[in-house]
């Protein structure tokens, strides 16, 4: 994290850092163009405001800490810096209600210190102050008065904007949880998107006309967070964000993987100790079905850092597609021991059971991925698989829906790479795609998925059939023709074969499916 890297350590305290980013100096001018000071006592009176706004703000965060390590949560650091403070969880908290409490005492710590502060403050004006004789120190008395009515309005301030029910603020966080616990996670996403962004809008056009651009600026950044509660907005600004800076990132999640793997050779030149260089290439190698070259760019991550969490992962999938499942699982193990926060390994060891017919250990391992953010559609997908399986159609359907609410387009059409999660259940696919078909017959990718799952099944004429149901709809989606084709062939219709992959090479953007249908056409 760039934040933390431009940061320095002050101090360490029950493990977790403290750090000051550099920006916090630029507070300076700031404060002395609010107060302007004209004499030694103002200039101190300005130089005490700062330093007790930046305390209170790293007391909010303090707050935040000791309810997530009362939670059993482990905190890695709290970073102060130039518009406000965050504190750096290893993982987030698991229930909605521990969010509500841990979100809650950031703006109670501030409601606490506004109110010692207006404590102070009468107390010392008609406390102190009314006795005192002496000239200077009935100065700097009321100077400390000011102080005290200042930092309190501060605080008040603090709450009061913290408080706002906008993502990613307490306020909106809080909202959050309580919409979760009544609606569901994808639910409150939804419903705190629709309350976030019309009042961070209505926020943005007072800073506009308070000429206030420090809050223009915070609203900008908060407008990011509120996007990430969209997949397609969040999608769209990591594309945007990888081309600006990583553009192997950005091919790998255009899903382009030939001209990722050749940027991704580019990275690994400029940088050959950067685990995370081989390990996005390993990916994209497994994705184009080149297993040996992928294993080989996992064994080098391995060999850098034997104890790296999406090496030892990446390892255990090769494994899974092998069939080697003892392997794979234990691979799966080592990278649960190294982060027991982190859903995949616990989906992939689902995965695992569910392809050895173990279907209600694979259901506990689907049930506690599931519980662990961020979510995945594909998560809900197969554990709806599983739950048909298990005969229990209402929890099927149940996943089903909440894998489309979060990406219909995750959550219909399989990676290449997946398709095997189609293999013995065209039962279930039956179910899943028939259901989103009679609501929409021209849904593209619902057919797309339901061919694909047909052509895994070895239903050619079925696959041919919705193929052509989904060109219709979307005629420029490359893998469409390569799947017809693939399918054609299968049924011995050389000729129709040969017209739709000459058509992925007229359509297609995506090298690895042009060359797919390149090398099909030689054969």
């Amino acid at each position: 994290m760039k934040l933390l890297s431009s940061s320095l350590r002050l101090a360490r305290i029950r493990g977790v850092e403290i750090r000051f980013h550099f920006s916090v100096l630029f507070s300076i001018p700031i404060a002395f163009f609010l107060f302007n000071p004209n004499s030694g006592r103002e200039v101190i009176a300005s130089i005490l405001w700062l330093i007790g706004l930046i305390l209170s703000i790293f007391l909010h965060e303090v707050g935040h800490a000791l309810a997530a390590q009362l939670m059993g949560v482990e905190v890695k650091s709290i970073v102060i810096w130039l518009l406000g403070g965050f504190t750096n969880l290893s993982y987030p908290a698991r229930k909605p209600a521990q969010n509500l409490v841990l979100f809650s005492a950031g703006p109670l710590v501030n409601m606490l210190l506004g109110f010692f502060l207006v404590f102070t403050y009468v107390f010392l004006l008609f406390g102190v102050l009314p006795f005192e004789r002496n000239p200077e120190i009935y100065m700097w008395g009321q100077t400390l008065v000011n102080l005290c009515f200042s930092l309190a309005l501060a605080n008040v301030i603090l709450v009061i904007f913290n408080l706002l029910p906008i993502y990613p603020l307490d306020g909106g966080n809080m909202m959050r949880s309580v919409m979760e616990m009544l609606f569901g996670r994808s639910n409150a996403d939804l419903i705190t998107l629709v309350v976030s962004a019309p009042l961070l809008l209505g926020l943005a056009a007072f800073a506009i006309v308070a000429r206030d651009y420090l809050l223009l600026a915070s609203c900008v950044l908060i407008g990011l967070a509120v996007g990430t509660l969209n997949r397609s907005f969040l999608r769209r600004f990591n594309l945007g964000i990888n081309y600006l800076f990583k553009r192997s990132g950005y091919y790998y999640l255009q899903g382009d993987y030939d001209r990722a793997i050749q940027e991704y050779a580019r990275d690994i030149e400029r940088e050959p100790g950067q685990v995370n260089h081989y390990l996005g290439r390993a990916a994209c190698y497994l994705n184009v079905f080149q297993k040996e070259r992928a294993i080989a760019d996992v064994e080098r991550a391995l060999k850098l850092n034997p104890n790296h969490v999406i090496a030892l992962q990446l390892r255990g999938e090769i494994f899974s597609t092998e069939k080697n499942y003892d392997a794979a699982l234990d691979f799966f193990a080592r990278a649960q021991t190294i982060n027991p926060h982190w859903a995949v390994p616990y989906f992939d060891r689902g995965s695992a059971l569910l392809d050895q017919k173990e279907f209600h250990a694979a259901l506990a391992e689907l049930d506690k991925a599931i519980s662990l953010p961020p979510p995945f559609p594909l998560f809900h997908v197969l554990r709806s698989l599983n739950h048909f399986i298990l005969g229990d159609l209402e929890a099927a359907h149940k996943d089903q829906d909440v894998a489309m609410r979060l990406s219909p387009s995750d959550a219909l059409v399989m990676s290449e790479l997946n398709l095997q999660i189609y293999e013995g259940y065209l039962n279930w696919a039956d179910d899943y795609y028939g259901r989103i078909l009679t609501r929409d017959p021209l849904h593209a990718q619902a057919l797309q998925g339901y061919a694909d799952a047909c052509r895994t099944n070895l239903e050619h004429i079925r696959a041919v059939e919705l193929y052509t149901r989904a060109i219709a709809v979307n005629p420029r989606e490359a893998r469409l023709y390569l799947g017809r084709g693939k399918s054609h062939l299968a049924l011995g219709d050389l000729e129709k074969a040969q017209a739709d992959f000459e058509q992925v090479l007229a359509v297609g953007a995506k090298l690895h499916l042009k060359r797919q249908a390149g090398e099909l056409l030689k054969n």
